[in-house]
């Protein structure tokens, strides 16, 4: 008996009670083998390896299935450490044993492997004999696929993760055709598992994907069902994901390339790509939205790279195929010549293989500061690159632009960030897709998220940068229905399809429906008719403008300025019209002077109404005036002088429409014009007039010319220039508004007129003579005034009126017009207003001025004693008005003041007043008489 059969003695005992029924003697023989043979280290590894081979693998992958999960914890660690012992022959032909024991406790649902641990252990032994085994384990690759399918649905992160590291060492042994037959259990394994919360497994699981589709059969079988899978992940929460996602799409499209095409059956081609080129481009759309991750830093260059490797790989496989189809051209060449015989004429011989081309160079650093990151701080697009984007873009920019308009917020706000990626890649190729592009983004730029609108407006100035002036001004017209012509644009004249019939959609209340459909088509005929559309464009248009340089040529100038001026008609666009006109003249720099008058005229436009800030369009004309070398003030002046005879053109017979907005401009320029208004206001007065008619002219027309008119009446350098044509405002502007008629809107407009009225008086711009010959007119409309019991306001302002009216007239006033006066002006010592009586106290004075000699005595002895009985008010204001008032009424008939003021003594309450005013008229006459 040899050593080794000595040393089996001592063991057999052992190895026949792994079969017992007794579990504790199943699992104290384990124990106790684990111990003899690798635990003490004192059998010699020879003997170990052939009781293992000889008459111990059986018993020992039996407990694999032991009820005892120590028997079965035990008897998976050693067999982890003796099938290293072996030699791979020998362990070959372990393996359909081994791994039918292995399989069988992981291949069946529910797992017959209660536990956790050991499932980790048995998959880990599984990986370790793929490290040792390789191709050897080829023969049982459906049976460890279906293993692996079904582990992966363990809920231990780890096992996932360890079934991950098998199915890339199973990619790496075993032939993809193998694989693809009985592979579709385990990637609908995988794909579930790209959901798992942990993001270790979903980034193992992801990197086990790129292994396993590496390979030809796999991927072309398989990857349809992945890729929609792969597109939830670009909007990973975690980082690592989205960076390993860039890693396999990278490998796959590298390894892509090294696929042969498949040969196709008449009867099966349609004409499509087939092979790895159906699944390119859409591999590409997804490597792309990983180029445009929020993460600028770490996710979108690493996208950015591996494009950047696609791209040259892409590129020397065109060249491997050109080559290839020229030495095919030459075979057939050399053929159909060896048939035809030496005396044969010859042909056109292929020269070389079709030369590629490759897109020129873009100089990004001229608009770097128009760039997203990571383009700005990092690298720029090589010509390889822009060159693979360029001969995808067929495919993939539908699909962006398709996503730009979809319902949830998170596609379209990640289908604005690669649009903003693919322009970039592209520059100027994008060429032949800007009217779909452009088309989109009027459509973008108004959507409620806003960052989707403001990544669409960067696309639009990333577009006007990359592309030729003509081209972008020539799509714009065509979308305002306007035909680029020489030195301008004109009206095309034909409809189209606007944002509602490409993307139709209906609000019921909350509820908003909207019909899904092919806008490809629509696209080429989209032509922007409603408010909506064309302010969409205007609003895009505004951002494709560059700023310069280059500066915009005088022809590209001309043609904008002609875009604007047709928004600018329309007041609902104004605020959109206007961002077009500041972004033009940062375009067209110092060219914007050739032009400047119809740019001022729409900037004039914006500045009369309320769209616009009014701020905001003042620096505006700061700014091209600074470019004409002129201030703003020299602008406005010489625009009215050119501009005021075509505003006011038939001004004085025919109304301004409600909406016109000659009114508006009109008031502007005048408000703005100083004194360069002053040789117009003879022009102006008529068209005044008639704009302001009480008859048919709108409230607002009539309120706001009213206010350009007080405005002229108080400008000081307009002064005598108005001083001409003051009896013409005072009777066909003013005075017509001022004529009482019913409504509310009708007394504020009296109140302006008579405010500017009293304006007009104040600053004496109208002498005595047409003042008096317009008393007549004037007059009644300040007696129905004084007595308008519902407005003080106008009570007060006829006060003022009728006081400087006096004032001014107090040569030219005759008697029988005071005697119209001094009614009204007394009922007004009675009013509610104490401030209105105090100013009827001065209108009073004004009167006993204007009083000429000999006036009728007894209406002379009514005012008296009626302002004798005001004189003993309460109020201590109106008592010094009425005191004053008196003291000028001494002067007109002494005796019968005399006479008044003793008798208003003996029953006033302040009779002091009264005996001073006696003395006065006592002094005055006095003095009178010794002078005469």
């Amino acid at each position: 008996m040899d050593e080794y059969q000595e040393f089996v003695l001592t063991v057999r005992r052992d190895i026949n009670c792994l079969s017992d029924a007794d579990r504790m003697v199943r699992r104290g023989a384990i124990i106790k083998l684990e111990k003899t043979l690798i635990s003490s280290g004192k059998v010699k590894e020879l003997f170990v390896k052939r009781l293992f081979l000889e008459d111990l693998h059986k018993p020992l992958f039996r407990c694999f299935a032991d009820q005892t999960e120590k028997c079965r914890e035990v008897s998976v660690a050693m067999t982890l450490q003796l099938v290293d012992m072996v030699s791979l022959d020998e362990l070959e032909n372990l393996l359909p044993l081994l791994l039918a024991a292995l399989l069988g406790r992981i291949r069946t649902l529910p797992f017959p492997e209660q536990s956790e641990e050991l499932r980790l252990e048995i998959l880990r032994l599984l990986s370790h004999l793929f490290s040792l085994c390789k191709e050897r384990l080829a023969p049982f690759a459906g049976d460890i696929i279906d293993g692996l399918a079904k582990a992966l649905t363990d809920t231990c992160p780890d096992a996932k993760k360890e079934c991950c590291e098998i199915t890339k060492k199973l990619a790496a042994c075993i032939n993809g055709e193998r694989i693809s037959r009985a592979g579709a259990p385990l990637i609908a394994s995988l794909l579930a598992n790209l959901r798992h919360q942990q993001w270790k497994v979903r980034r193992a699981t992801l990197d086990c994907l790129g292994s396993l589709l590496a390979l030809e059969a796999p991927l072309l079988a398989h990857m349809e069902e992945v890729l929609p899978h792969l597109t939830g992940l670009l909007n990973d929460r975690t980082s690592a994901v989205r960076q390993c996602l860039a890693d396999v799409l990278e490998k796959w499209l590298l390894e892509g390339f090294t696929f042969k095409e498949p040969l196709v059956a008449s009867f099966d081609d349609d004409g499509s790509p087939s092979g790895f080129k159906a699944f390119e481009h859409r591999i590409l759309v997804i490597l792309l939205g990983a180029a445009a991750d929020e993460d600028v830093e770490q996710v979108a260059p690493r996208a950015l790279g591996s494009l950047e490797r696609v791209a040259a790989a892409k590129h020397e496989a065109r060249k491997r195929q050109a080559e290839a189809d020229f030495q095919k051209e030459k075979a057939r060449y050399e053929t159909k010549m060896a048939k035809l015989g030496p005396d044969a004429p010859k042909g056109d011989a292929p020269t070389g293989p079709k030369e590629i081309e490759v897109a020129d160079p873009f100089d990004y650093d001229t608009v770097r500061n128009l760039l997203p990151e990571p383009f700005v701080t990092g690298a720029t697009p090589s010509p390889l690159t822009t060159t693979y984007v360029h001969l995808h873009m067929p495919s993939v920019l539908p699909q962006v632009l398709g996503n730009l308009t979809q319902w949830t917020t998170d596609i379209r706000t990640a289908a604005a960030r690669l649009l903003r990626v693919l322009l970039v890649l592209a520059n100027r190729q994008v060429a032949p897709f800007l009217d779909q592009v452009l088309v989109h983004l009027y459509k973008a730029s108004a959507d409620d998220d806003q960052p989707v609108a403001a990544a669409a407006l960067q696309c639009a100035r990333m577009a006007g940068a990359f592309l030729d002036v003509d081209l972008v001004l020539g799509l714009v017209g065509k979308h305002l229905n306007l035909k680029v012509v020489e030195g301008g644009a004109a009206p095309a004249g034909n409809g189209g399809v606007g944002v509602e019939e490409l993307w139709p959609q209906q609000r019921t209340g909350r509820q908003l429906t909207r019909t899904v459909q092919d806008v490809a088509s629509g696209v080429k005929h989209f032509t922007a008719l409603s408010i909506e559309n064309r302010r969409q464009v205007y609003a895009v248009l505004s951002h494709l403008l560059r700023p310069s340089p280059p500066s915009l040529t005088l022809p590209e100038l001309k043609t904008v300025v002609r875009f604007l001026e047709e928004g600018a008609h329309q007041e609902e666009l104004l605020p959109w019209v206007f961002g077009a006109v500041q972004s033009l003249l940062k375009a067209a720099a110092e060219n914007s002077r050739e032009d400047w008058p119809r740019i001022f005229d729409m900037l004039l436009r914006m500045r009369s109404g309320e769209e616009c800030d009014s701020a905001s369009v003042d620096s505006t004309m700061d700014e091209l005036a600074s470019l004409c070398g002129r201030t703003r003030r020299q602008l406005y002046e010489d625009h009215l002088s050119t501009r005021l005879s075509e505003l006011l053109r038939n001004a004085e017979c025919e109304l301004w429409e409600e909406r016109s907005p000659h009114r508006h401009v009109l008031e502007t320029l005048l408000r703005n014009a100083g004194s360069a208004a002053s040789e117009h206001i003879g022009r102006l007065v008529p068209v005044l007039a008639r704009q302001a008619s009480p008859e048919d002219a709108s409230v607002p027309a009539r309120i706001d010319l009213l206010g350009l008119t007080h405005f002229l009446i108080n400008e000081e350098e307009l002064a005598e220039a108005l001083k001409a044509h003051a009896p013409a405002i005072l009777l066909q502007v003013l005075i017509p508004n001022c004529t009482w008629r019913a409504g509310q809107s009708n007394n504020k407009i009296r109140k302006g007129g008579m405010v500017c009225i009293h304006a007009l008086l104040q600053r004496r711009l109208a002498d005595a003579a047409s003042l008096n010959a317009a008393f007549t007119d004037l007059l009644p409309i300040v007696k129905s005034a004084l007595d308008d019991s519902f407005s003080p306001d106008n009570r007060m302002i006829a006060c003022l009126i009728l006081s400087c009216t006096l004032s001014e007239l107090q040569s030219e006033i005759s008697g029988d017009q005071l005697r119209e006066v001094y009614p009204e002006l007394l009922k007004r010592l009675d009013d509610s207003n104490d401030k209105i009586r105090v100013a009827v106290c001065e209108a009073l004075v004004m009167f006993f001025k204007c009083l000429p000699p000999n006036w009728s005595r007894s209406l002379y002895e009514y005012i008296l004693r009626t302002l004798f009985v005001h004189l003993d008010d309460p109020n201590l204001e109106i008592q010094q008005g009425i005191y004053a008032v008196l003291e000028t009424a001494i002067d007109q008939d002494f005796t019968t003041f005399i006479n008044e003021a003793r008798a208003a003594a003996a029953k006033s309450s302040h009779p002091r007043l009264c005996e001073e005013l006696s003395r006065k008229a006592h002094t005055l006459r006095a003095s009178s008489e010794e002078g005469a």
